[in-house]
């Protein structure tokens, strides 16, 4: 015979009768035979004791435990109080001193935020120290496709390009796919140019109207990265480590990587004979040098003495425009990952960063470049030449430079040089660029 007892709530051994008693009493359809009541009532007793025995002993773990993690709270708080006393000494004496290198900035900012290393965290490269920045777990709201998994083929290097630009900017986004983006889809369909992907990056918005106009554009379009963050310009720095985690994921046998803002106009055939012709390039990155650069202590590149006491910058390469091989940009991650953020993503990357990752910064060695900052509002056929992009300073100028890149590649305009004998030439607008840099 088998008794089933429901709805029992131990309280107290004092109790234990009663509750016993009662749910025999209420269980349903009892049989007519007579039941040892007595010893139903000592096997219930025994099992309550059993249970509040098994219970002392969770709880004299639970103990153990808290007195084994207490010292390990003591000496966290040890290191935060040290790392106090010395951001306090170095506040003072470091101010207006030269850049000391990356792993004294990290021992400053490490001071001054109070970090911890994280612990349990994935090292992408243990040697380059402990994990501070959690730079593996973003989510993407919005995304596009991963890279084939061909992305790499011989005498034709793969390109992903990724384009800076802040949710609201609708208006340069549609300017870009309506130009150069236009440009690098006819390059590609002829097989002219390896695109493994191209991405508008994102962050997060508050506004609910934006976000919900960023979803139809996503729909429509299909070229959006939304990163899980919050995005304004002092957040650029995470978001980079953001864009740097997806091609970690989805894109990590990409031969190169051209990050550009989204005022900026990229000469695609540039682009086309960069990354064809330039071969010996693992570990490096391009871009227009800013040297060493003072900090700035004011305005919108303002600085405190506190994020940054040194009177320099690294050097470094201007932010509107970069390519980067992709044999550097699991290091540069495994870099964010061990180096604290700073507001300006063009010194946190291409200075900081990529000095721990060991990451060769190339400047140009001739007048053809990957940046320019001053082009005219109609750049002329020779200026255009030079350059795989330039900065713009509205759609205008950014439509201009468009208008003057067609006329030249098809021929519409020419650029006429002069050389030292007085004698004119007109050069051939399918002339290959060499890029040379050192």
């Amino acid at each position: 015979m088998s008794l089933r007892l429901t709805n029992v709530t131990f309280i107290s051994e004092s109790t234990t009768d009663q509750l016993i008693l009662s749910s025999i009493l209420t269980a349903s359809k009892l049989p007519k035979e007579t039941i040892n009541l007595a010893t139903l009532l000592e096997n219930e007793k025994e099992i309550f004791r059993q249970t509040n025995s098994s219970l002392i002993k969770i709880l004299q773990l639970l103990q153990e435990e808290k007195s084994q993690y207490k010292p390990f709270e003591e000496q966290q708080k040890k290191i935060l109080e040290s790392h106090q006393e010395f951001f306090k000494y170095a506040a003072i004496v470091l101010r207006n001193t030269p850049y000391p290198g990356v792993e004294n900035y990290t021992r400053y900012a490490v001071a001054r935020l109070g970090l911890l290393p994280l612990a349990n965290a994935e090292q992408l490269k243990p040697e380059f120290g402990p994990v501070i920045n959690d730079v593996l777990s973003f989510r993407y709201p919005i995304t596009v496709p991963s890279c084939p998994h061909n992305v790499t083929a011989i005498n034709n290097q793969s390109v992903f390009v990724a384009v800076i630009s802040a949710p609201g900017n609708f208006d340069k986004r549609k300017m870009i796919r309506q130009t150069w983006k236009n440009h690098l889809k006819v390059e590609s369909e002829k097989g002219a140019l390896n695109v493994a992907g191209f991405g508008f990056i994102l962050g997060l918005t508050t506004n609910n109207s934006t976000q919900n106009k960023i979803k139809e554009e996503s729909k429509t379009y299909g070229d959006i990265i939304q990163i899980g963050m919050t995005d304004f310009y002092r957040n650029l720095s995470f978001k980079l480590t953001g864009l740097f985690n997806w091609l970690y994921r989805n894109c990590s046998k990409v031969d190169f990587l051209l990050k550009v803002d989204d005022d900026v106009y990229v000469n695609v055939r540039n682009l086309i004979h960069f990354v064809k012709s330039y071969h010996p390039s693992n570990g490096s990155m391009f871009g227009l040098p800013a040297g060493y650069l003072n900090s700035i202590r004011g305005g919108k590149w303002n600085i405190s003495y506190e994020e940054w006491p040194w009177s320099r910058y690294p050097k470094y390469y201007f932010g509107p425009a970069a390519i980067i091989h992709g044999s550097a940009l699991l290091p540069l991650l495994a870099a964010f990952q061990t180096t604290p953020l700073m507001p300006f993503e063009d010194v946190y990357y291409s200075g900081i960063c990529r000095e721990r990752a060991g990451i060769s910064i190339r400047s140009p060695s001739s007048s053809f470049k990957v940046l320019a900052l001053n082009q005219p509002k109609v750049p002329n056929a020779c200026d255009l030449r030079h350059f795989i992009a330039w900065l713009t300073v509205s759609g205008n100028h950014l439509n201009n430079s468009h208008v003057a890149t067609d006329d030249f590649y098809y021929n519409r305009t020419q650029c006429i040089v002069t050389d030292s004998n007085g004698i004119n030439s007109t050069i051939d607008h399918n002339e290959p660029v060499q890029f040379y840099f050192h």
